[in-house]
């Protein structure tokens, strides 16, 4: 082991220890993890030292982040923050929605500057107008797409809004279903004819019919298209290259719970590899359920495997260990020059759903 990876190692097992320390202190801890601290026949505060002590927590209650409120999950330290508390939502993909807690400075951790680092990398279009089309309310992506064209310098986006819980209700082939996708359209349609507009944000599938529909000048203008939501295949992505010949190409990983893991490396026949930035989220991918021992979550595949996905949530506003995640994904090393941009850890190349949704897929939406 080099002394580089025996220092990250030592950074990320201090991390572990601190939001341990502060999440199972019995007067100042997270209300939720008192609670589970009575539960086990182990001080974690004195039990978990480094990040592979994690999976002796247990697998994450995912459907306790539904059904409790969020105050459970902030340590009584910082109760007193309410003004930094940023609130949001689950797409309820599977099953009942989730709420997630944020502080001000870990959303930014989180959504904003692993983008930023990522699009930096790659001279993605700073300073000019995007155009977002995806969900607002209470999911956290609307928030996060404002927060990351403010940070290249860009004004506040132009949004298209729509509700990814009730497209997922419309029936695949349904007049409902292309109504409301018309309804989308039409808005972004109006948006590009009228104003100046560099940078777009949506859906693969969003952007490949819309693009369809585009004037040439106006998809020549685009220099750069942000799409996250859903996987994407090469075909497609050789297909939104083509509809906006002059846009840099930029994907994202992530979710409402944990936050974003941004695209760095690219090939055609082998994905899209994502990877977390700094140290306050881990990837972890082990055996799938029917391969490995029941409650192990410590165990992670070699290196260009297959399997599931476990992650690991480290911030101080909320803590989530061990929650499995519905996507499966091929473990890798980051790469060698991305560490100087703050990517360390290990990453996820080219993520799939393998646990179906309880709900119909919103084909072309979200």
């Amino acid at each position: 082991m080099s002394a580089a990876t025996q220092e990250l190692q030592s950074a990320v097992n201090a991390r572990v220890q601190a939001v341990i320390a502060l999440h199972f202190d019995p007067e100042f801890g997270a209300p939720y993890w008192i609670e589970h601290a009575a539960k086990l026949n182990f001080d974690p505060r004195l039990t978990i030292r480094s990040a592979a002590d994690l999976p002796k927590l247990g697998q994450m209650d995912g459907e306790a982040l539904a059904r409790l409120p969020v105050e459970a999950f902030i340590p009584r330290r910082f109760r007193a923050l309410l003004e930094q508390r940023i609130v949001v939502q689950t797409g309820g993909t599977l099953g009942t929605p989730k709420f997630a807690v944020h502080r001000e400075d870990e959303f930014e951790a989180a959504f904003v500057k692993p983008f930023v680092a990522a699009a930096r990398r790659v001279n993605f279009p700073e300073k000019l107008s995007w155009l977002y089309l995806g969900p607002t309310g209470p999911h956290v992506i609307g928030r996060a797409a404002r927060a990351c064209a403010r940070a290249l310098g860009a004004p506040e986006p132009y949004c298209v809004d729509f509700d990814p819980r009730w497209a997922k209700k419309l029936p695949d082939a349904s007049f409902a279903r292309q109504r409301y996708v018309a309804h989308i359209e039409e808005q972004a349609l109006q948006i590009l004819n009228t104003q100046e507009v560099g940078v777009l944000f949506a859906t693969p599938p969003v952007l490949e019919s819309l693009g369809g529909k585009i004037h040439q000048a106006r998809r020549l203008s685009i220099r750069g298209i942000h799409f996250g939501g859903m996987p994407v295949s090469d075909a497609l992505r050789a297909r939104l290259a083509e509809i906006f010949p002059n846009a840099i190409l930029l994907s994202g990983y992530g979710n409402t719970l944990f936050g974003v893991a941004p695209e760095l490396e690219y090939q055609a026949g082998r994905g899209i590899d994502y990877f977390p930035h700094g140290q306050r989220l881990l990837y972890w991918v082990i055996q799938p359920e029917q391969q490995r021992a029941p409650q192990d979550y410590a165990t992670l595949v070699p290196y260009g495997e297959r399997g599931q996905v476990l992650a690991h949530r480290l911030d101080e506003f909320q803590f989530i260990p061990n929650m499995l995640e519905r996507d499966s994904a091929i473990r890798v090393a980051p790469p060698t020059t991305s560490a100087a941009d703050g990517f360390v850890l290990d990453g996820l190349r080219d993520p799939q759903p393998i646990i179906a949704a309880t709900t119909p897929s919103a084909l072309g939406l979200y």
